[in-house]
């Protein structure tokens, strides 16, 4: 396995991947998450990141990890839940950090686990994806390689990705920015609202995301991994925190966190939490 060097990394964050925070007129919640994502984007960029790495919960796959190397994705995307608001369609264009893209499979691979290339044209590219790279990095400047949430995945596949990710990193001299793109608590509200009707919908799941953030600004990452699925159970977190555990495994974010933003997103719990390098 390629050996881990914390020169290589640039920060890490924990965001939001709903289309609301791309809303023309945004709940003031919303707003307060977009502009927190926006911000850590710079922290990201003045810390000298070349490369975004990321991890988006709503890239699902159910057979091994899939690792896109397709070398620019251009497009237009229409969500298939919000296609009816102006957030809902997106366009979007980056390009693909192919070498370290390719690194990064083979580092995945010499873990025990499958990594399968992923390169053709109109791919469908997830709203998470394309929610973080428009406000992380607005101008495009940075390339970006993308990794598949396996849903069937234990904790322990997915955080070998977050290490996986770091050797490919050191292996080739790139320094990197780990991005993870998921939710916290996922109670959607079952109707539609105007954004200023935006809520917690259950104040069990709000104390819930609010304990988890709170031990994370703490630095008590090993205690959140502990408490992960309970946390499941009883608030819904999205996909498990498999994306927590994907910067987890980098070994690099066991320390104090600065938690950025919280509030609700159609009734779902959404932080924005910044490490930085």
């Amino acid at each position: 396995m390629g050996k881990v060097t914390n020169d290589r990394f640039a920060g890490a964050v924990l965001i939001p991947g709903m289309p609301q925070l791309l809303a023309a007129e945004p709940a003031p919640a919303w707003a307060g998450l977009t502009t927190e994502t926006r911000n850590a984007g710079e922290l990201l960029r003045a810390a000298g990141a070349e490369t975004l790495v990321v991890l988006s919960t709503q890239w699902f796959t159910v057979l091994g990890h899939q690792v896109q190397t397709d070398r620019r994705l251009h497009g237009t995307r229409v969500d298939e839940n919000w296609y009816d608001f102006d957030y809902g369609t997106m366009g979007y264009d980056f390009h693909t950090d192919v070498d370290l893209a390719e690194q990064w499979s083979k580092e995945i691979e010499k873990a025990g686990l499958e990594a399968r290339r992923t390169g053709y044209e109109h791919f469908p590219i997830d709203t998470g994806m394309i929610v973080a790279t428009r406000l992380l990095d607005p101008g495009q400047t940075l390339p970006v390689v993308q990794v598949s949430c396996n849903l069937y995945a234990g904790v322990e596949a997915v955080s070998e990705l977050g290490r996986a990710a770091m050797a490919a990193a050191s292996a080739i001299g790139r320094r990197v920015a780990l991005v993870a793109v998921s939710g916290l608590s996922s109670g959607l509200i079952q109707r539609w609202i105007r954004p200023e009707e935006d809520h917690l919908e259950s104040a069990a799941a709000e104390q819930w995301d609010r304990r988890i953030l709170g031990l994370l600004a703490e630095g008590r990452l090993d205690e959140v991994m502990e408490l992960r699925e309970q946390y499941a159970r009883e608030a819904q977190a999205d996909s498990q925190l498999r994306a927590l555990a994907f910067l987890e495994g980098t070994g690099l974010v066991n320390r104090p966190a600065d938690v950025r933003a919280y509030g609700p997103l159609w009734g779902t719990g959404a932080a924005v939490v910044h490490w930085a390098p």
